[in-house]
């Protein structure tokens, strides 16, 4: 798993288990921000996209950036790799948490995972 890459997870970690989208934002081990169709309510962590900001998006939909998330060996390794997201969506990204600052995420995880984005891009 690499960082700024997109992937499809099926998880058990959904209900009911279903293929989520995410996007890795850690690694050591692999940190991931979930894409859902409709925003939860977490706070202020609920980054917008559009269906155009990745290929692997079908419609308009939200990145959570209010918690991160790990999966089971098992789950990476049946992972369906998409194309990794452009410099532009990782500052993105790094920008919303840097303005948001979502209380739900550690301070120091927040900085850390703004870090590794903007090495990224």
């Amino acid at each position: 798993m690499n960082v700024g890459g997109v992937y499809v997870v099926y998880t058990a970690l959904s209900r009911p288990p279903k293929d989520k989208i995410v996007i890795c934002v850690g690694d050591g081990p692999p940190l991931f921000f979930w894409i859902n169709t409709e925003p939860r309510f977490h706070g202020i962590g609920q980054m917008p996209l559009a269906a155009t900001d990745h290929s692997a998006l079908t419609r308009d939909c939200f990145l959570d950036c209010s918690r991160v998330t790990t999966f089971p060996v098992y789950e990476l390794r049946a992972a369906q790799q998409r194309d990794p997201v452009s410099t532009t969506l990782a500052d993105a990204i790094a920008d919303f948490l840097d303005e948001n600052e979502p209380a739900t995420l550690p301070a120091a995880q927040r900085v850390a995972i703004c870090a590794i984005l903007r090495d990224y891009a």
